[in-house]
């Protein structure tokens, strides 16, 4: 082989060696890139993000409507959220433009872990949770001083079964154990108090889930109370446990509602001091009349006229007493009371009259003269 036969061939290889290395380079390169451009655009997406929220509150701290920041200082309370990596991490209640409640959360591999409650700037409560989002710790805070701790257990069906509950000031120990039905309603609560005083509860149900009877017992007495179809109280008594387990009547009650289900008359009688009380009500619910009886006579009378109007404000009251009647006229500006007249027997005794500061006074009547009083808002005399 000549030498410049050899020169051409080495030229040729080397040509096709260096193309190969080339394209093979390229090929590294774009991919390289590629994955850069991926790997760039998933550091992008996974990057955590802040994002603040208001809202338009209720001195709950609701968040009703989303608003913009600009619009904060229109509404009494506003609520101010603070996102994180699209997790809640703060909530702030604003009343009057001044952070009034303030919730703070904390959170472990994406699950709720922790959450501190403040008011006025306070703390109030503090609560942990578990890796399936139940509250498995509550702490209470007193005036910034921890006060009670308790511990919550579950059953297989996720519902508390048990509470451990710590008076950190006393070291005392309450203990709450819960049962419930086959539809998970609370059937009965058990309670054993630091003095050994034991409160327990029972609920009874009708087919359509609705709470027809109640009991509870406390040391020798049982409170029952008795509902109709749509929930509301018909009757009750509480009775005294007797030593050898039987029990009896102390006070029982029953109530009536007229067919738009308002409540009419409550009857209750105490038999221990011979007292029965029988209460009317007008068509709002309110108090019109009450009857109170001693060993069956009556005692005292008190009557109740309010405005001619759907739920008008007291305006009268009226009460009977032995030969004695007392009488108290009221008077209001923007709903609120400016005027108290006080009569005994058709006479004038007392007027009392408020100012909207909180002050008020006193013209108190009598055989000899007439003599006015000042107090000041906090009810101290004024001299």
């Amino acid at each position: 082989m000549t030498s410049l036969k050899k020169f051409f061939l080495n030229l040729f290889f080397s040509f096709i060696i260096l193309y190969s290395f080339s394209q093979d380079n390229n090929i590294s390169i774009n991919n390289i890139q590629n994955i850069s451009s991926d790997n760039t655009q998933d550091v992008t997406q996974d990057i955590p993000r802040r994002i603040i929220e208001y809202y338009r509150s209720n001195s709950n701290g609701l968040a009703l409507v989303q608003i913009p920041k600009s619009e904060t200082k229109k509404h009494k309370f506003f609520l101010y959220q603070e996102l994180f990596d699209k997790k809640l991490i703060k909530r702030q209640l604003f009343k009057d433009n001044k952070e009034s409640k303030r919730w703070e959360y904390e959170y472990n591999d994406n699950i709720l872990n922790k959450e501190v409650y403040f008011k006025d700037g306070e703390i109030k409560e503090e609560y942990r949770y578990d890796k399936k989002s139940l509250k498995i710790k509550q702490i209470d805070y007193l005036n910034g001083k921890l006060f009670r701790t308790t511990l919550f257990t579950y059953n297989s069906d996720n519902l508390i079964d048990k509470e451990d509950i710590t008076n950190n000031l006393t070291n005392g120990k309450t203990f709450v154990k819960y049962r419930y039905d086959s539809k998970f309603r609370i059937k009965q609560i058990e309670k054993i108090y630091p003095d050994k005083r034991v409160v327990y509860w029972e609920s009874f149900f009708s087919e359509k889930g609705v709470i027809i009877k109640e009991y509870y017992t406390l040391h020798d007495e049982m409170f029952v109370f008795y509902y109709n179809e749509n929930g509301q109280e018909l009757n009750g008594e509480v009775r005294q446990i007797l030593k050898d387990g039987s029990s009896k009547i102390k006070i029982e009650w029953s109530i009536t509602y007229n067919s738009k289900g308002k409540r009419e008359k409550k009857d209750e009688t105490n038999y221990l001091i011979g007292k029965r009380i029988i209460t009317f009500y007008n068509k709002d619910g309110k108090e019109s009349k009450v009857e109170i009886y001693y060993n069956g006579e009556l005692a005292t009378l008190e009557e109740y006229e309010y405005e001619d109007k759907e739920n008008g404000k007291l305006i009268h009251y009226k009460k009977i007493e032995d030969m004695n009647m007392e009488e108290i006229f009221y008077k209001y500006e923007e709903d609120e009371i400016v005027e108290e007249k006080i009569v005994e027997n058709k006479k004038t005794k007392k007027l009392i009259l408020r100012k909207k500061d909180g002050s008020y006074s006193e013209i108190i009547y009598t055989e000899r003269g007439t003599y006015t009083i000042n107090y000041s808002k906090d009810g101290k005399i004024i001299f």
